[in-house]
């Protein structure tokens, strides 16, 4: 396996180094089972589930300001110390706001659910817009499914880890671990080797380098595309919460269930980075592989209606394979889109795309949800969101070739 090699080569481009890349986004997968457990059931426990869509609105905001801060930081700074500012900032937060659930604060809860939408996507895409820069295109293909499976790894532990100290210690315990977890993944990612590029800061910052015309729509196309399937991923989420605040009631199990879920998620992701995705990259083209994924999506949501789309089960196994391609499939299907980008425009494009449109896809569908919630309608709209990403794969792979090739 190629990964292999470049762990156990004696090239200085990577001996030495590749590990603490591994490492970092091990630890990243293995934090957010427990901040996003612990997180959603003091939210719920205070809010309920259906006030989920209007935190989702405040996200937007604050992940905006924190993409303006840091990508200004950025234009300055190299991606090292901006993980680890980040990575400070947040366990900063999740501290004052368990702290707050303590001493009976409601809206301390409030603070927790919207940050962990904000420095997961924060972590995740700062280290994988590293490792996109750090590997050429041929290199990259080779690693992205096991490079995925080792975060998926460190989800699957995380999720058990979650499960174990919920049920031993209750969510208040894991809220206070997973601050320690939030600061290792910056603490790893420190100890990479600084990029050439970004060792000469300029005044430009990551956002103002896309600014040309060819590369600006063809990140306009794939935001398109990233919207799309966070509006059909989050419908899905909203369906899950509902159906699992009404089936779950106590704050334990609710807590142990979420790590299960995560569990799940982690493991079916595994499967399809380790096995599926080094079979598959290899013998289809990019275009192939972003088409398969709406249309699997289409086939476990026809099957989830027939099952009976109001239980929890038939939901939750929609929402883990929801889940589990975006974090494997889509993600690296993604990434490669991202390769013949320049090495700022990689990570602009990816401040633009992972993460803001993601948010504000998220913040535009929590907006239809808090006055629209007929299980019927939202199965139409996933459906017509689906059709039309499908739609959109073959525009951008048109941009693609007459751009790049």
């Amino acid at each position: 396996m190629k990964i292999l090699y470049y762990l156990i080569t004696d090239d200085d481009r990577y001996k030495g180094h590749l590990k603490f890349f591994l490492i970092s986004y091990f630890l990243v997968l293995f934090n957010y089972p427990l901040v996003r457990s612990a997180s959603t059931t003091m939210f719920f426990e205070e809010f309920g589930a259906k006030s989920s869509p209007t935190a989702w609105l405040y996200t937007v905001f604050f992940l905006s300001f924190a993409i303006f801060v840091f990508n200004r930081f950025q234009s300055k700074q190299n991606v090292q110390k901006v993980m680890l500012w980040i990575s400070i900032l947040s366990a900063l937060l999740f501290f004052l706001s368990t702290f707050g659930s303590l001493l009976k604060v409601k809206y301390a809860s409030y603070v927790s659910f919207i940050w962990k939408e904000i420095y997961i996507v924060m972590q995740v895409h700062l280290v994988l817009a590293y490792a996109n820069n750090y590997f050429r295109k041929n290199e990259f293909k080779s690693i992205i499914g096991p490079v995925g499976a080792i975060g998926s790894i460190g989800g699957i532990l995380g999720g058990l880890f979650t499960t174990y100290l919920s049920k031993s210690f209750g969510t208040e315990f894991v809220s206070w671990v997973s601050i320690l977890f939030i600061l290792l993944p910056a603490v790893s990612f420190y100890q990479t080797p600084e990029l050439k590029d970004e060792g000469q800061k300029t005044k430009q910052s990551p956002v103002e380098s896309i600014n040309v015309p060819g590369v600006k729509k063809y990140i306009y196309y794939i935001g398109l595309i990233v919207m799309l399937s966070q509006f059909v991923i989050n419908i899905a989420d909203f369906k899950f919460n509902l159906a699992f605040e009404e089936s779950i009631v106590l704050s334990s199990d609710r807590t142990a269930f979420l790590g299960t879920v995560y569990t799940w998620t982690n493991t079916i992701s595994l499967v399809l980075q380790f096995v599926f995705l080094p079979f598959l990259l290899p013998r289809i083209s990019e275009r192939s592989l972003h088409i398969f994924i709406p249309l699997t999506y289409l086939v476990f949501l026809t099957i989830a209606s027939a099952s009976g789309f109001q239980l929890l089960l038939p939901v939750a196994i929609f929402y883990i394979y929801l889940k589990a391609s975006d974090y494997s499939l889509f993600s690296a299907g993604k990434e490669l889109l991202y390769q013949p980008l320049l090495p700022e425009q990689k990570y602009g494009a990816k401040y633009l795309t992972d993460m803001l449109v993601y948010r504000v896809a998220k913040a535009m569908i929590a907006a239809v949800l808090i006055y629209l919630q007929s299980s019927s309608i939202l199965n139409m709209l996933m459906v017509g969101f689906l059709i039309l990403w499908m739609i959109l794969i073959i525009k951008v792979f048109r941009i693609h070739r007459s751009q790049f090739n």
